[in-house]
C-alpha cells in the first residue's frame, strides 16, 4: 500500500504530508539515536524496509533485502540514498563549486538538495515518469541513447539503475561519454558478495520469473564481484568508498547506512 501512495503522490506533497505527520505522532520517532542528513531530523530509530525475497539472502546481496532502521521516517530517504549524501558532504565539493550534475531516476530527498543549490546546473532525467513519483519536469530519456552532447556533464548521480538496464555496458559507455575529462559518476548497484562473475539469464522475462531469480521484478542481473571491471571496461577509473569502515565521520553509525555496502565512484 505505502509504495502505491508513493506512486500517486509527489515527492513534495508527500514530503509536507509526512511533515504533518510527525507533529502528530511525534512521540512514537522522537529520539536521537538516528539522523537523516536530508531532512535534518533526528529520530529515535527509523522504518525497516527493502524484500526478504529468498535469492537475496542466498547470494548475500548488498543493498537490497530487507533491513531494520532503513527508511528515514519522513522523507523516506533509504540508506543507500544517505550513503550517497556523505560522499557528496565529506569528499566532494559538489555544494560548493559551480557544477552540471546529471542525476539519473533522481531519488526525491537528493532531487531536492541538488535543485536548489545556486551553483548546481541541475538535469534529472528517468525512462519512465511512473504516475507522479518523479517530478512531472523530469527528462524522460534512455540512458542507452543520452540525448546529450559529448563531455556534457561534471558529475553524474545514477544510483541502484544499472541492474534494470538489460544493455548495461552500453550504458556505461554512453554515461562515459557524456561526462566531462576529470568529472565523476556515482555509478552505484546492488553485489552479490558471494558471486565473482555477475550473473544473467535471458530466459527470466517475466516479472514473476525476475522477482524470484534476481530479486525484484524489474532487475536484469545481480552482480557479481566483477562490477568494478564492467565499468572500467567502458573506460572509467573506479575507487570504492566505504565511509563506515574509512571512519569518515564521528558516530557514522547514526546514518543507519549499510557498513557492508562500499560506494563506487567512477571518474574520467
Amino acid at each position: 500500500m505505502k509504495s502505491a501512495l508513493k506512486k500517486l503522490v509527489p515527492y513534495w506533497l508527500g514530503r509536507k504530508l509526512r511533515g504533518g505527520y510527525q507533529k502528530v505522532n511525534g512521540l512514537f520517532y522522537t529520539g536521537d539515536s538516528y539522523y537523516c542528513p536530508y531532512c535534518k531530523k533526528s529520530f529515535r530509530k527509523f522504518l525497516p524496509g527493502g524484500s526478504d525475497l529468498p535469492v537475496l539472502f542466498e547470494k548475500q546481496i548488498v543493498g537490497a533485502g530487507y533491513r531494520q532502521n532503513n527508511v528515514c521516517p519522513r522523507c523516506y530517504s533509504l540508506d543507500r540514498d544517505r550513503l550517497v549524501y556523505l560522499f557528496l558532504h565529506e569528499k566532494s565539493t559538489i555544494f560548493s563549486s559551480p557544477v552540471t550534475v546529471f542525476h539519473v531516476a533522481p531519488e526525491g530527498c537528493l532531487r531536492v538538495i541538488l535543485d536548489s543549490m545556486t551553483n548546481i546546473t541541475y538535469i534529472p532525467g528517468v525512462k519512465y515518469l511512473e504516475g507522479y513519483y518523479y517530478a512531472r519536469q523530469t527528462n524522460l530519456l534512455d540512458i542507452t541513447s543520452i540525448p546529450y552532447d559529448d563531455e556534457a556533464f561534471d558529475v553524474i548521480i545514477c544510483n541502484h539503475v544499472l541492474e534494470h538496464i538489460p544493455d548495461d555496458e552500453l550504458a556505461i559507455k554512453e554515461l562515459y561519454r557524456v561526462l566531462k575529462p576529470g568529472g565523476w559518476a556515482i555509478l552505484q548497484v546492488p553485489i552479490s558478495k558471494l558471486l565473482e562473475k555477475t550473473f544473467e539469464d535471458p530466459l527470466a522475462i517475466d516479472p514473476e520469473t525476475r522477482e524470484r531469480v534476481f530479486g525484484q521484478f524489474d532487475h536484469v542481473r545481480i552482480y557479481g564481484q566483477d562490477y568494478k571491471n564492467r565499468l572500467e571496461k567502458g573506460g572509467f577509473v573506479v575507487k570504492t568508498y566505504n565511509p563506515t569502515k574509512e571512519k569518515w565521520i564521528e558516530n557514522i553509525n547514526q546514518y543507519a547506512i549499510n557498513p557492508e555496502e562500499d560506494l563506487y565512484v567512477a571518474y574520467k
